[in-house]
């Protein structure tokens, strides 16, 4: 017997409140959001972790932030990077620990999109590429919860996707009662006091046109994921592109030329994409 929609939206609203993040990132998610903070404080709450601090610098070092060994302290990459880059690598890392070997494949698309928001965002001229990137690093947050914990529903997503020829998100919708992973990364998103500029693209990266807060970084993932999707780097639990939000071309002001060039200027920074450094 199938469980019913209230069921369902009960047992993912329990999701929110586990400990899936270390006491160290929950304090340094609110730290940051405090103008009054300064990068020492924020520098010596992560280096009170040894571990999460060896992790944040193998991130930060590795090919993608285009440090290469330059970088020896947490302090050193809050000034390269700024206070919510950091928070963003540092959320990273706790969720590659989270992560199973069954999900290297989304992984390697959330790099991809994280990639690919940065090529956009700069290319657009947006403010923070370095943030709008770390927002496409944790767009799929939500399937990564959905995956580990409630496996059984995460294959059910998976079979209908196959069954019906719909897209990951549309059978979210259908075997879930309405939900997405979407609505399940909103939910982390303010459990783990993430600003609107992260949250919004991470939430409405299928709607954006609905952000309100940042509808810029909120295009710019949501048309990195299509773009990642498209040159198939990684996989976002299912075979199909998402649909294109034709709005985004008028909120990032860019033209279908502009698009076809970034795509090629993507598709090299693929090329030389290490997944393994993350890992």
């Amino acid at each position: 017997m199938e469980p019913k929609g209230g069921d369902i939206q009960a047992r993912i609203q329990r999701v929110k409140t586990l400990p899936t993040l270390p006491g160290v990132v929950k304090k340094l998610c609110a730290m940051v959001e405090d103008e009054e903070t300064s990068a020492a404080e924020i520098g010596e709450i992560i280096s009170t972790d040894q571990v999460l601090t060896a992790k944040v610098l193998k991130i930060v070092n590795s090919s993608f932030y285009g440090f290469p060994g330059r970088i020896s302290t947490i302090n050193h990459a809050l000034v390269l990077l700024g206070f919510n880059v950091v928070k963003g690598i540092v959320l990273s890392a706790a969720i590659i620990d989270y992560m199973d070997d069954s999900l290297t494949s989304l992984w390697q698309h959330s790099l991809g999109v994280a990639a690919a928001s940065d090529k956009i965002a700069r290319a657009v001229g947006a403010d923070e590429p370095e943030e709008i990137s770390t927002a496409g690093l944790l767009h799929d947050l939500g399937k990564v919860i959905l995956s580990v914990e409630m496996p059984a529903d995460y294959r059910k997503v998976v079979a209908e996707t196959a069954r019906a020829r719909i897209s990951f998100v549309e059978a979210e919708a259908k075997v879930l009662g309405g939900l997405t992973h979407c609505q399940i990364a909103g939910w982390l998103a303010e459990e783990w006091n993430l600003p609107p500029r992260l949250r919004e693209p991470i939430t409405l990266h299928h709607k954006p046109t609905l952000a309100e807060f940042a509808p810029t970084a909120t295009a710019v993932v949501h048309l990195a994921n299509i773009v990642t999707r498209a040159l198939q780097f990684g996989s976002g639990g299912d075979p199909f592109v998402p649909q294109l939000d034709p709005g985004v071309f008028r909120v990032l002001n860019l033209r279908m030329a502009d698009l076809m060039a970034l795509l090629d200027l993507i598709d090299d920074e693929f090329e030389g994409l290490d997944t393994s450094d993350f890992t």
